[in-house]
């Protein structure tokens, strides 16, 4: 396995990475090495369990939460010489790589020395026009992108959204949709519930514009001028981070809005159980780990109709609007307001749908597909 983030560097693609190695603790049959990144100086190996080890090489991160580019190339030249090294040893039979750049590169790199076959899970900035702040990197490296997944054996989106993006690009390609999970033993509703006048809404999600945390901004300053308060907690860092508190700042929401920072994972359950609601007003996003804990903590969900989101969330337990759609939002919220009642039910129905979403039941689809190939 190649990833250039792993807790507690990096996002969801380093999470779900973490999950999915806790359970293939319980696969004997599969030895697994993963090659990823260290924040030291110092090249790591750590033994994960008996049949799984981790790998690490320092790039020098300067935040734990983003790779900068040069960081990536690090990555990319320590890796792709480890990867080589190490193959010469365990002959491995299969390459996973998490992203297509820069994992999915190192396995093409096995596939041209090699021979070895190689899978790589699209994340979902890798797809050429998903985000718009990599436009310029974009035209660089969609052919590099392109040729990765046409050498590949198999590509894996988390969504049909991406599913669709990536056939449009290339509807050649073998593409298969593996959802991600959630520790629904872990994160769970809380045993009682306190009534509160005024509703909590979170927001965990990397303070990014694709993320539109700046649209609920403005929608919570249009409900207090309107004498309708709600509160907000913004959990994450990113690029965005300053923008957004002088947009806060001017709109004179200091009581409303909270910028919490990071929180680490195990936190993260306190977090959701007091909250009444999730909110990800995303202009483009694959399944957000996020969206899958705030559910299995009972959360109902409100978000934008764009990638996975669509797929967990219905009016069952949230409510869906076109992203960007300030007006949209602001009559979700005006409605709850209205009638906290239903956000009860809604919440009760988040969990019922993050039960399907275990991390043993998307380990036992992971592990099927690597005996197949």
């Amino acid at each position: 396995m190649l990833n250039n983030e792993f807790p507690p560097l990096g996002g969801g693609t380093g999470t779900v990475n973490s999950e999915l190695l806790k359970q293939f603790k319980k696969y004997p049959e599969f030895k697994i090495d993963l090659i990823t990144s260290e924040q030291g100086k110092k090249k790591i190996i750590e033994n994960f369990s008996k049949n799984i080890r981790i790998i690490k090489y320092p790039v020098n991160n300067k935040n734990i939460h983003h790779a900068s580019n040069l960081e990536l190339i690090k990555y990319t030249l320590k890796a792709s010489f480890a990867a080589l090294k190490y193959y010469r040893k365990e002959k491995y039979d299969l390459s996973f790589a998490w992203s297509t750049v820069p994992a999915g590169f190192v396995s093409f790199l096995l596939r041209v020395f090699k021979k070895l076959p190689y899978i790589v899970r699209v994340g979902g900035p890798d797809i050429p026009g998903f985000e718009q702040r990599y436009n310029t990197i974009y035209k660089l490296i969609s052919p590099l992108i392109k040729l990765i997944w046409k050498k590949s054996d198999l590509l894996i989106a988390k969504c049909r959204t991406e599913f669709d993006m990536i056939k449009d690009i290339n509807n050649k390609l073998k593409i298969d949709i593996f959802y991600n999970g959630v520790d629904t033993e872990k994160f769970k509703p809380k045993d009682t519930v306190t009534e509160t006048n005024t509703l909590n809404i979170i927001c965990p999600a990397r303070l990014i514009q694709r993320k539109g945390q700046d649209l609920l901004i403005k929608t919570v300053a249009d409900l207090k001028k309107e004498g309708i308060n709600f509160e907000v907690k913004f959990i994450g860092e990113g690029d965005e981070k300053e923008n957004f508190i002088k947009l806060s700042e001017k709109l004179d929401l200091s009581e409303n809005i909270h910028f919490i920072g990071y929180v680490p994972r195990e936190l993260m359950i306190q977090e959701y159980q007091n909250s009444d609601i999730f909110c990800l007003p995303s202009y483009n996003e694959g399944m957000s780990n996020a969206l899958l804990e705030a559910m299995s903590c009972g959360l109902p969900a409100i978000v934008t109709n764009v990638g996975g989101t669509e797929e967990l969330v219905d009016d069952s337990n949230g409510f869906i609007f076109e992203a960007g759609d300030k007006d949209a939002l602001k009559d979700i919220l005006t409605n709850i307001h209205k009638d906290k009642k239903t956000l009860k039910q809604l919440g009760k129905n988040s969990r019922e749908k993050a039960l399907k979403f275990s991390w043993g039941k998307i380990a036992d689809d992971y592990a099927e597909l690597f005996r197949n190939q």
